[in-house]
């Protein structure tokens, strides 16, 4: 039996631990050989994952990854990413655009090294590496780019507010604006490459959780409750990453996804999802 991405070459940042780490899992179970790439190269961090680790899970079950430890703030490692993968399996497929920053201060006091760090990570490392690997991509007539986002790009209501809603109280108390309009500007910017590469055989998406997730990180920044909050498991966000990462650029491309409503417009039962899966 041929695994859904047998054969395809799959770049992951931030894939040491979380969303990134699952689909890195998820991509290698069906057949792809993945570039691993995040700053924590080997365990004993400050969050727990590493790129070691994840790689040690991968190759125990039989598939095939390379590790490429990098600050995915720093534009200048951008082109060594692709080159090392390129390198290692002889092209490039699949980009996930997964690592982020997020920190949650009161907009009034944002400071100027978090709104530098916030786009840098969260539009202009994407949009760079989408740029690296689109050749390579045209070059075979067929690629997908996935920039992983977040519910925070959506607008708040504007007044007269219900000060009951969790929506008012997200907004006006977890300040979320700055990481919020970073990704924002991110589905805008994907929605753009989609429209542009048209025909092209590449499709490109975002794919964001309905929910919190709790990862290493998001735990490590708080700002969510667990028993308050929808809590979604990491699989589902692996899995409708395999959706958007599998499907024929006509169909998917385009898409400002979330993870749940995906699967479920794709008939995939989030009871099924379990790290039996990964």
């Amino acid at each position: 039996m041929i695994a859904t991405l047998d054969g395809k070459v799959a770049i992951i940042t931030g894939a040491s631990r979380g969303i990134g780490a699952a689909i890195a899992r998820r991509f290698a179970a069906e057949g792809a050989k993945v570039a691993l790439v995040a700053r924590t190269e080997a365990p004993g961090g400050a969050l727990s994952g590493s790129l070691a680790e994840v790689a040690e899970v991968i190759t125990a079950a039989g598939g095939s990854c390379v590790t490429i430890p990098a600050d995915l703030a720093d534009p200048a490692s951008l082109p060594r990413i692709v080159d090392t993968t390129v390198s290692a399996f002889g092209g490039v497929d699949i980009l996930v655009n997964n690592a982020a920053w997020s920190r949650f201060p009161p907009v009034w006091e944002a400071q100027d090294k978090q709104i530098r760090l916030a786009f840098q990570m969260n539009v202009f490392t994407p949009q760079l590496l989408s740029q690296l690997v689109q050749p390579h991509m045209r070059s075979k007539g067929s690629g997908w780019i996935i920039n992983i986002s977040s519910a925070t790009a959506d607008f708040p209501p504007p007044a007269p507010w219900d000060t009951a809603t969790r929506i008012y109280e997200f907004n006006h108390s977890g300040h979320p604006t700055i990481y919020g309009a970073s990704k924002s500007a991110l589905n805008r910017l994907t929605a753009g490459w989609a429209i542009e590469l048209a025909g092209s055989g590449i499709a490109v998406s975002t794919l964001a959780p309905v929910g919190a997730v709790a990862s290493e990180g998001a735990v490590s920044v708080g700002g969510w409750d667990e028993e308050r909050d929808h809590v979604e498991p990491v699989e589902a966000m692996a899995e409708a990453a395999l959706l958007l990462a599998s499907r024929s650029p006509e169909q998917i491309s385009g898409r400002i996804a979330f993870s749940l409503p995906l699967l479920e417009e794709f008939g995939v039962s989030i009871k099924s999802l379990d790290g039996s899966m990964l």
